[in-house]
Parts: C-alpha cells; structure tokens; sequence
C-alpha cells in the first residue's frame, strides 16, 4: 500500500512539474474552449514573444488597491463572473472569454490593480454597462509576453516577471520601462493540469 501511494504520489509531482514547466509558446487550450483575444505573432525571441494585439475590448474593474495580486484578481473576478451571467443594465448574459488579466501599476505597496475580461466580438460594438465596471477599447498595441504553467502565487507572479526582464534585455523592447505590467489567466480555479498563465508588458 505504501509502495502504491508512493508511486502515486510521484506520478502527481511530475503531472504537476510539467504543467508548470512546459506551457511556452503553446496556444492555452481554454482558447478552444472560450473566444480569446486574436493577436500576431511578430518575434519570438529567448524566453518571450512579441505580439500584436488587434485591437481589442475588455470589460474592466475600477483600480482596486491592494498588496495582493491573487486577493486583487479574485475580488475582480467575482464582479466579472455576475456581469457576465447578466449583473448588468441590460440584464444580458455574455459568454465567458478568457483570459483574466489583471493589470498591475507599477509603484510598490498597495499598487492599484485593474481586473478585466475579454468582451466577446458579438458583444463588442455594446457592451452592457455596469456599476462599477467599465469598457477598455484598444488601440493596436505590442505586448512582451512571457507564459508559465502552474497556479498563480504572489511570489511566483514577481519571478515570472524579473523572467521576462531578463529576457528582453539588450533588445529595443527594453529600451522603454513599462508603467504596468498585466498577469492574464487562461484557467479556472477548479483546473489542476496544463495551466497556462502569461506576463504581459505592453507598448503602445
């Protein structure tokens, strides 16, 4: 018996170490699942990519000011969650997107965080407004990204991110300091494996 949860338990670890290790460049399978925002890929370097974002809408949180990304992210998405089963003006139900991203000002202790969701096409040209919500329209726009598995942690967000630093360093994607980088989840909660979840730095 000792011997069989052993084993168990070490096939676990490595489900886990793959999902956490082996994500880059990979297309997140909740995209096949939930419409995502459409982008090109225009250089794929150590570590990163760059895209180009099609200009796209999100429906967005107010700033919400806490120490915490994951306390910032899920009170965000709790609001996201009733506006898009039709907790908004026109009492419309949306269909979920992906992915979650939240959008951290970059300035130390209690950083304002914009929680946002991905607004559908079909609904895109209307977005039902909503109290404290607002729509995000954007312009076309450059993002270095970099992806990672696992479930997000406040310490491993920080990693992630001196990550990507690294990686771009000595390129002309260094040259401008982002004011805010974005943490974009792919997954629910309630999924173990093959978690996808990026760093964004976005240029205009």
């Amino acid at each position: 018996m000792a011997a069989t949860s052993t084993f168990q338990f070490s096939v676990l670890l490595s489900l886990l170490i793959v999902s956490f290790w082996g994500v880059e460049g990979v297309l997140p399978q909740s995209c096949k699942r939930y419409e995502c925002p459409t982008y090109d890929v225009i250089q794929v370097g150590n570590g990163y990519e760059i895209r180009r974002y099609n200009s796209p809408v999100w429906i967005s949180n107010y700033p919400i000011q806490d120490t915490s990304l994951v306390g910032a992210t899920r009170t965000g998405f709790q609001r996201l969650f009733s506006y898009i089963h039709g907790n908004n003006n026109y009492k419309k139900e949306i269909k979920m997107t992906a992915p979650v991203a939240s959008e951290v000002s970059v300035g130390g202790g209690k950083s304002p965080i914009v929680v946002s969701l991905y607004v559908p096409k079909e609904n895109q040209a209307n977005p039902p407004p909503a109290d404290g919500l607002y729509v995000q329209r954007w312009k076309t726009i450059y993002a270095a990204v970099r992806q990672f598995g696992g479930f997000i942690t406040d310490s491993n967000a920080g990693e992630q991110i001196a990550a990507l630093n690294a990686s771009i360093a000595g390129t002309k994607w260094s040259a401008t300091v982002p004011k805010s980088y974005t943490v974009a989840q792919y997954n629910s909660p309630f999924e173990l494996f093959n978690r996808v979840n990026e760093i964004w730095f976005l240029y205009e």
